[in-house]
């Protein structure tokens, strides 16, 4: 985890459109923002299908720190997301403009964390959600940077500090689902750059398909629809490709139990084997491996093992948790091997693949009963 980590102005956010023209317009996006090193401000879009921006106008800061921009925009154009760009400061302030809208921003030192807007609902709603994640991601920031010059900051915050991130991010999208706001929110996996365990905890396919739905009913012309349709399409794509690919071997890893005595993947080879990758804070693991506990009494004597990874930042509160919960079968720390995680391809948590006598290697359901079916036919 100790690395040097991705600026994290580099999010994902390419989100801007329409057109502009400087002069008069029906729309206008003006303000003022003061005590920062800027002294130009650039308006850009980005087209619909979220590709490279396009500068579409540009205007040089006056002594008080003014600016403004007059748009042409079709009355009957769905919103459209633009960005304001500042040289020297490649954090851009995203705003959702409407035909007609007259959005009025202000800031004084950092933009981007201290502008405020008004004019525009959806535009002030990505500045809340700006203010959080970004909050949290700037922490995050400061941790891992003191991580890497080896002062006394330790993973478990970093870690922390990514899963307050993600927490936002997760918690701004379900509440805003029927707004093209939480399409901003969404698209970034900033704090997943740092934290590589974490990728796939936070957004899922589960969380674009709500927002689906919910520009579906409060923006049923707007053109982000075919595209987060498009991206729903491919995943779900993909997904039926991995389930369906059956690996003729697998990569070994050795990891150490609680007692810091090491396990090898390979060392089970001949039984049929759940590979199961989990963390203490999730409810979800906690009951699989209620239900699991029983499966494995049932047939461990029949040839039946599990290896047990932990993605657990805190290797505590994994001893803890084993402790607790009692586990029957290998259960081993991976908290401090990204690495593992990379391997086999862990995009979210729980995940698991079952291996059987011949050491093929397959996604296994979560499902406890459709595990069990699996585990029988294969003993």
């Amino acid at each position: 985890m100790k690395k040097y980590l991705l600026s994290l102005v580099a999010f994902v956010s390419l989100l801007v459109s329409c057109g502009s023209e400087h002069g008069e317009g029906n729309t206008t996006i003006s303000g003022r923002f003061v005590g920062s090193n800027v002294d130009s401000v650039y308006l850009e879009r980005i087209s619909d299908n979220f590709a490279m921006p396009e500068r579409i106008d540009g205007a040089a800061l006056q002594d008080n720190g003014g600016f403004a921009f007059s748009l042409n925009i079709e009355e009957d154009s769905s919103p459209r997301f633009y960005r304001l760009c500042f040289p020297g400061n490649d954090r851009p302030v995203t705003l959702i403009v409407a035909p007609g809208d007259d959005i009025r921003l202000e800031a004084a030192g950092d933009i981007f964390l201290n502008y405020v807007v008004e004019g525009s609902e959806e535009s002030a709603l990505i500045r809340q959600f700006n203010h959080e994640y970004f909050g949290a991601c700037d922490r995050l920031a400061l941790i891992a940077e003191r991580l890497n010059t080896a002062e006394r900051y330790s993973e478990v915050e970093a870690y922390r500090a990514a899963q307050e991130a993600i927490t936002a991010q997760v918690r701004f999208v379900g509440s805003n689902q029927g707004k093209l706001a939480a399409l901003y929110a969404m698209r970034h996996a900033v704090a997943e750059q740092y934290i590589p365990q974490l990728d796939g905890y936070g957004i899922t396919m589960a969380h674009y398909s709500a927002v689906l739905n919910g520009l579906k009913a409060n923006y049923p012309d707007s053109p982000y629809i075919a595209n987060i349709e498009r991206e729903i399409a491919d995943n779900e794509t993909l997904i039926d490709v991995i389930n369906r690919v059956e690996l003729a071997s697998y990569p070994d890893i050795e990891l150490e139990d609680m007692y810091h005595a090491k396990h090898s993947l390979a060392s089970l080879s001949g039984d049929v084997v759940l590979l199961y990758f989990w963390i203490s804070e999730s409810a979800m693991c906690n009951n699989i491996n209620a239900d699991l506990k029983a499966l494995y009494e049932r047939y461990h004597d029949k040839g039946f093992e599990v290896y047990h990874v932990s993605a657990d930042a805190d290797e505590a509160v994994w001893i803890e948790a084993v402790r607790q919960q009692k586990h029957p079968w290998i259960s081993v720390y991976g908290g401090n091997h990204a690495e593992v995680f990379t391997l086999f391809n862990v995009d979210t948590l729980p995940k698991a693949y079952i291996i059987d006598r011949e050491g093929n290697i397959r996604v296994a359901p979560l499902n406890i009963e459709s595990l069990e079916r699996e585990i029988k036919a294969l003993l």
